[in-house]
């Protein structure tokens, strides 16, 4: 009897100290989710500095929560901490491998330092792991094009707008591949597409015009008028080195008969 009420009494006792740490994590993520608003309120006022000390805090009363790592390092990334960003994703990656979250956002943060191949490989686990999230196929569709494989960045952008087809920015990647690869005509109804979703969008409205203006058939240029040439002048005769030495000699020979009819008339006195 004794043995039995002993065993009961530390079963209570065991779960009331289960209980009590159940609460207690309970208390702790929602304490932590209280630092993570917060920190993602400072975080778009572009308060960086104080939004990395409110996940810091929310990561230290819930460190198994993937979600704050991934939201501390985004703040990282804008803050241009790459490093730290890096860090909190592979803790991202390490507390959840299943998930795409951790590749993709550190592929983006590789993408910001023109690290594009390092961002594939990340991109191409991404979509391993998640094959149906369109942000995996616009995120290499633009690694692809940052790396001028230009067509292989059309195939990405396409699947990911046949997944998510009202995402305006991935219809204009597409239409900026097409225009890289000078098919002018398939640009077109992208950029029509992305304005109907935004149809305030300056910059589309003006890519659009460009691509138009492209499309225009150039005006014929008109012949260049014929000129007409000035008439040559004519060439002197030119006189061939015989002949001069044979007209000096004739001159020379004048000249003496002349000398001598003279001197002849001299001594005879006319």
């Amino acid at each position: 009897m004794n043995m039995t009420k002993n065993s009961f009494m530390g079963l209570a006792a065991t779960m009331l100290l289960l209980a009590a740490a159940t609460s207690a994590c309970a208390d702790n993520k929602a304490e932590a989710a209280v630092h993570g608003n917060k920190g993602n309120e400072l975080a778009q006022a572009t308060k960086y500095d104080e939004a990395i000390v409110e996940f810091t805090k929310a990561i230290e009363l819930s460190p198994k929560d993937a979600r704050l790592y991934s939201d501390r390092g985004r703040v990282y990334r804008a803050a241009a901490k790459i490093p730290e960003a890096l860090a909190d994703f592979a803790k991202v990656i390490e507390i959840t491998p299943k998930s795409e979250v951790g590749y993709l956002e550190r592929g983006q943060t590789m993408m910001v330092q023109n690290k594009y191949d390092e961002a594939l490989v990340d991109y191409d686990k991404a979509i391993q792991l998640n094959p149906n999230n369109p942000v995996c196929y616009d995120r290499r569709g633009y690694a692809f094009y940052n790396l001028r494989k230009y067509e292989d960045a059309v195939r990405d952008y396409t699947t990911s707008i046949q997944k998510k087809p009202d995402n305006a920015l991935t219809f204009n990647r597409r239409a900026d591949a097409y225009v890289a690869l000078v098919q002018f005509a398939q640009a077109v109804p992208d950029l029509e597409a992305a304005l109907k979703l935004k149809p305030d969008d300056f910059d589309t409205t003006q890519r659009l015009e460009y691509v138009k203006a492209k499309l225009v058939s150039p005006r014929p240029v008109a012949a260049a008028p014929v000129s007409t040439p000035a008439p040559t002048p004519p060439r002197p005769v030119e006189i061939s080195l015989p002949m001069k030495v044979g007209l000096g000699a004739a001159a020379l020979i004048v000249i003496i008969i002349i000398g001598v009819v003279l001197l002849r008339r001299k001594s005879r006195g006319y």
